[in-house]
């Protein structure tokens, strides 16, 4: 014996709808905070002796939505030397992909807490 319901155009379908939507905001609310932490830190802990301050200016993390289900965190250099200070030198320099490797495994622990909180992992 089986139950079946369409509930397509009920207010269950119209409560799931708003929870991704809230969901979404949260996480991209939650995004931006990080990426303007991650910035700063960045700027603080830069291993370069700056000369002009430029490269520690023009470093940014930046929030974007490529598509409906992705969330993306980008760094960059905004100084046209800003690969050299990544990739030249044996990367003493580099400040990007450090930071990434520091940051990233913390944001997925923030992320796991958040689901574990709601009781959704």
């Amino acid at each position: 014996m089986s139950l079946e319901f369409n509930y397509t155009d009920s207010s269950l379908a119209y409560g799931l709808n708003r929870m991704t939507e809230k969901m979404g905001a949260m996480l991209l609310m939650y995004s931006a905070t990080e990426a303007a932490k991650i910035e700063s830190k960045m700027k603080k802990n830069r291993p370069w002796t700056d000369r002009t301050g430029a490269a520690k200016a023009r470093l940014s993390a930046k929030v974007s939505t490529p598509n409906a289900s992705t969330i993306r965190i980008t760094l960059a250099h905004g100084v046209s030397y800003g690969i050299y200070l990544e990739l030249a030198h044996e990367k003493n320099f580099a400040i990007i992909q450090p930071t990434v490797k520091e940051e990233a495994p913390l944001i997925v622990k923030d992320l796991q807490g958040i689901l574990e909180k709601m009781d959704l992992k």
